[in-house]
């Protein structure tokens, strides 16, 4: 505890933790965002958790130092500041997925770690690391077996211009599935001639998307198929 209570009082070597522990949670978080293939990994997580303890150790220094000022005032805008990093990484597929959300929250969140460890709230970013390494490992897994398990799908299909409606319908009534919603799209298919259609359709119970999209794919008719999630 008398360790703890040190690194919470602003001395030098309290600051050199502080920075080295945020650089290792910040790159910590990234190595996971990383390893699916987002475009802020490592080094942009790091720097985003150290730019934000800097940002609150600076805005501490200023205040014991002057003896006035708001120790809060630089970690707000750190906070709001931090979004417009966020959207740049959320991007917008042309078959209307969305990619990039858990990327933009997590930037944000290792920007408010960065924040309690700068401020010497040891214990607390500790808690908070664990918390948000659960988040970005166990309920991953979750969050992929719900939406796998959806009892609503939104699919991009890629079908024959004659036929390729009828056809999507057809399987559908026959498996006693409902059409929730049908877009016809003007976008350029694969092979140039064929219709674009963006389908939402309710299953009426959970079950695989994977073996739905495997037997739908059977028709010969539909070209190309894509799950959006």
């Amino acid at each position: 505890m008398e360790v703890i209570q040190y690194l919470q009082e602003f001395n030098t070597v309290s600051v050199c933790v502080r920075l080295t522990l945020a650089t290792i949670l910040g790159g910590m978080i990234g190595i996971e965002r990383g390893a699916h293939g987002q475009p802020a990994g490592l080094r942009t997580f790091a720097l985003v958790c150290l730019g934000a303890s800097i940002a609150m150790i600076t805005d501490e220094y200023l205040v014991s130092v002057y003896n006035t000022g708001d120790p809060a005032r630089l970690a707000a805008q750190v906070i709001s500041g931090i979004g417009f990093l966020g959207v740049g990484t959320i991007i917008v597929t042309g078959k209307n997925y969305v990619k990039g959300l858990t990327t933009a929250a997590s930037l944000w969140t290792t920007a408010c770690l960065g924040i309690a460890i700068g401020s010497g709230y040891i214990v607390g970013s500790l808690v908070a690391f664990a918390f948000i390494a659960v988040v970005m490992t166990v309920m991953t897994s979750l969050s992929h077996y719900v939406d796998e398990h959806n009892t609503k799908i939104k699919l991009y299909l890629e079908v024959d211009r004659e036929d390729g409606i009828a056809t999507v319908y057809d399987y559908v009534e026959k498996n006693g599935y409902t059409v929730t919603s049908i877009e016809k799209q003007k976008r350029q298919s694969l092979q140039g001639k064929d219709a674009v259609l963006i389908i939402v359709i309710n299953l009426n119970k959970r079950c695989s998307h994977a073996d739905f999209i495997n037997g739908l794919n059977e028709n010969d008719s539909i070209h190309y198929i894509e799950e959006i999630r």
